[in-house]
């Protein structure tokens, strides 16, 4: 495992990229940011527009995916009092037992501020049992959920014939996986050939034991079907000079977004500002950290530093004292949801531990065998 020169990105992120000088590719694009033709941009973003508005034929000009987060609540508002753009929001909502009741008052306080939404609701039983079987199969809950999630805004943007889909960020851009990467910069097209879509292929829920009726819901429209919908999916973040974890937190805060409390040593997000819609997503970057040999607060660091809010040495400070946090209690808790008992949680989490990277010291322990910022 080999570190980014400038932040703490990390070889062993899937897909991604790192130039000769040993740069990622999140950092040779920001690096690159003074050369920007900011000019350039706007008459494209103008072009978008334009493009939306005189393709409305439902009313709406776009469709924005939202959960009422901080990144989803500033675009939404961005769109309409900045672009002039009438949007339908459209909302893949947890089931009951594991939505928090945060997450369902940051969505309301989104709604009204003026918006209609389309909420999404997959049957409880057949999520449960996807997010089971992604779990013990990949070691990735989140894996079927995300299936739903990306799949619920181009659908309703094909059946209700909106061709403009507006995303926040590129994975490419801001994280470094290259599986999204289109044709430009903002081209979100190629969303569902990220780490964990894989081109959308829903094949491997069918081994899960549902059927496809099941899973209508967790199926990203085929290429075929976005050309002939002529869908763009166009990242946002390529038009916006401050469209960051920080900066969008900021401002959904100020306009009603409730944060989660701190919880030192338990919690990897320590601005308190990510996922909020739901909790066991503190599990899932857990299990990737011990995959990979990084987490959340790797990923929060990066883009840090790269703004020039933080130094790599701050930041390797942070990341040995957050990187492997996790709630002790929400491991419980999922394991009641999924079904398994603690023991067998944790063989689970064994099969995925990366032994390159970690060894096992006890049950749910493990030490690194690498320094941060050094690798191995």
């Amino acid at each position: 495992m080999r570190y980014c020169v400038n932040c703490l990105n990390v070889s062993t992120r899937p897909n991604i990229v790192f130039t000769d000088n040993g740069l990622c590719y999140p950092c040779a694009n920001y690096k690159a940011e003074p050369d920007i033709d900011w000019d350039e941009r706007a008459e494209k973003l103008a072009e978008i527009v334009a493009f939306a508005k005189a393709n409305n034929q439902s009313g709406y000009d776009c469709i924005v995916g939202v959960s009422g987060g901080k990144d989803s609540t500033r675009q939404a508002l961005h769109i309409r009092e900045r672009f002039g753009l009438n949007p339908l929001l459209v909302s893949m909502n947890y089931p009951p037992q594991q939505v928090s009741q945060r997450g369902v008052d940051n969505l309301s306080n989104l709604i009204e501020q003026g918006f209609d939404c389309i909420n999404i609701s997959c049957a409880p039983r057949t999520w449960k049992k996807a997010m089971r079987y992604a779990f013990i199969s990949y070691g990735n809950w989140a894996k079927a959920t995300e299936f739903a999630l990306f799949a619920s805004v181009p659908r309703v943007a094909v059946a209700y014939q909106i061709p403009l889909i507006w995303w926040g960020e590129s994975a490419a851009a801001s994280l470094g996986d290259m599986g999204v990467l289109g044709s430009h910069a903002s081209d979100g097209n190629r969303l569902k050939y990220s780490n964990t879509l894989g081109g959308g292929d829903t094949s491997w829920l069918m081994a899960a034991g549902l059927d496809a009726k099941d899973i209508l819901q967790y199926a990203y429209p085929t290429d075929e079907e976005m050309e002939r919908a002529n869908i763009k999916i166009v990242f946002m973040d390529y038009f916006m000079k401050d469209f960051t974890s920080f900066a969008n937190g900021n401002y959904a805060a100020l306009r009603g977004l409730s944060i989660r409390e701190a919880q030192p040593n338990l919690d990897p997000d320590y601005f308190g500002t990510s996922m909020l819609d739901e909790d066991f997503i503190n599990i899932n970057m857990h299990v990737r950290y011990l995959k990979f040999g990084f987490g959340r607060t790797s990923d929060i660091v990066n883009l840090e530093i790269r703004s020039g809010r933080m130094t790599r040495e701050e930041g390797i400070s942070l990341v040995k004292r957050f990187d492997h946090a996790y709630d002790p209690s929400l491991v419980q808790k999922f394991a009641r949801y999924i079904d398994v008992d603690l023991d067998e949680f944790w063989k689970i989490v064994d099969r995925y531990v990366n032994g390159e990277l970690f060894e096992r010291a006890g049950r749910g322990h493990y030490r690194p065998k690498f320094a941060v910022g050094v690798g191995t």
